[in-house]
């Protein structure tokens, strides 16, 4: 997410799952008797409005209700722009992923016997984590954001019960992680001092909705949202296929010389904090971005992890003289300040509606502007009086902790294994579980 130096740091959510099961039994009691009117399309809700079948998968029904609350929550979660030109392919997305979840629910009761509390537990983390800001209670979030925690778990339960499925029904190809993992972590010392990267990911693949022409539309859409603001984790968990969606779209570093040579012309020139433009690949549609770069084995200075003081001295008028003014009242206010609490005092006696604090983030994710601005500054250090629509603005660095090169452990490498496998085995998989899933869509 890229924080724009005049924009105040809007709400950096991610996602969790408890009731499930209690909400499945229901869902599945309700979604028995939908089954008996689906095939009129409509059933009469009592006192409101009409229930809409829009789709059957293997005779369990796809409500109207299903669809707006998963659309509200695809919306509501990544920041994707809804509007007429959007619209439609959303529309076919959210549908498509309903009757996904279906299929994944039912390959996952059928073979994972057992597996569904450790899933429903795993589900309810993700919820609590995803959708937890500076402590806040991530069901207040979720009700700030209009979101029925209901249907966050019931996606996210049938996340992580579809990985958990997709690792039993292919153990084979798993077994060996552990060694992959040796071999890949003995490597990864030997390549230390060699340039790396770290990388996200989004992965999209063509459906049965979406043509690849359309699929790298959508993905155009993502990369322009995403450069306004969006957050790339939560739409890599929402639309991406790879495995690396669990992990919020994150690859981890690879060293650079060991990346196929298209995709290391795509992002080794890249800076830190840069979104790529998509590109084709073995018939998907990727987006990269590049979170660090590592030279002769030093860390990027771009990782470092800074909390940002903002003062503003409100100023209406746009006229020069005004503003110099306004710049020389800063500068004589600020002659003598030598910490964020004193910073803070003199935003406060200005009365500006914004916060002092402006968070906590790593310096790749701000804007090439406000990244070079705040590059140079140690803790307790300022930036020279700055002139914004809002007023002359003051940064300050409050705190800043320096990254460290640390290697990946073994577990993390295994897990970065497991999630090339799963990238391949779970869209072959789910291919299959469509082909022989019986699928009536409804007009309307």
């Amino acid at each position: 997410m890229k924080i724009e130096p005049q924009e105040f740091c809007s709400d950096r959510i991610t996602m969790n799952y408890s009731k499930i099961f209690r909400m499945l039994s229901i869902r599945w009691i309700i979604g028995s008797a939908l089954m008996v009117f689906a095939a009129l399309g409509v059933v009469q809700h009592s006192g409101a409005a009409s229930i809409s079948v829009l789709a059957v998968v293997n005779g369990t029904p796809i409500t109207n209700i299903d669809f707006e609350e998963r659309r509200n929550f695809l919306i509501k979660t990544t920041g994707i722009v809804d509007n007429a030109e959007t619209g439609e392919q959303i529309d076919k997305d959210v549908l498509q992923m309903l009757v996904d979840d279906i299929i994944k629910r039912e390959e996952g009761m059928r073979i994972g016997r057992g597996m569904e509390e450790v899933a429903r537990q795993r589900a309810d983390e993700i919820i609590d984590i995803s959708f937890s800001q500076h402590g806040e209670n991530p069901n207040d979030v979720l009700k700030r954001l209009g979101i029925d925690r209901s249907f966050a778990e019931q996606k996210f339960f049938t996340d992580v019960l579809w990985a958990s499925t997709v690792q039993t029904r292919f153990a084979e190809e798993f077994a060996n992680v552990q060694n992959e993992a040796v071999k890949e972590l003995e490597r990864v010392k030997a390549n230390a001092r060699k340039p790396q990267i770290d990388l996200d990911e989004i992965v999209l693949v063509p459906g049965p909705n979406r043509t690849m022409q359309q699929t790298a539309e959508v993905a155009n859409q993502m990369v322009a949202a995403i450069k306004k603001g969006a957050d790339f984790g939560r739409i890599a968990q929402q639309f991406s296929v790879a495995g690396t969606s669990q992990e919020s779209g994150n690859v981890g570093w690879v060293v650079l010389e060991r990346l196929p040579d298209d995709i290391r012309a795509i992002v080794e020139n890249l800076p830190s904090g840069t979104v790529a433009n998509p590109v084709q690949i073995d018939g998907a549609v990727v987006i990269y971005r590049v979170n660090g770069i590592r030279l002769n084995g030093n860390a990027d200075p771009l990782e470092s992890i800074v909390r940002v003081g903002r003062m503003i001295l409100p100023v209406e008028a746009e006229d020069l003289e005004s503003r110099k003014a306004a710049a020389n009242t800063v500068f004589g206010a600020i002659a003598e300040v030598k910490t964020c609490q004193d910073l803070n005092r003199i935003h406060e006696g200005y009365g500006s509606s914004s916060d002092f604090d402006f968070g906590e983030f790593k310096l790749a994710e701000f804007s090439p502007l406000l990244r070079e601005i705040l590059l140079p500054l140690g803790i307790n250090e300022m930036s020279d009086p700055i002139n914004y629509s809002e007023g002359i603005v003051v940064f300050m660095v409050c705190d800043k902790a320096v990254p460290k090169l640390n290697l990946p452990t073994q577990s993390e490498i295994e897990t970065r294994i497991r999630n090339r496998h799963f990238s391949v085995l779970s869209s072959r998989y789910l291919a299959q579980l469509r082909r022989k899933a019986i699928i009536e869509y409804k007009d309307g």
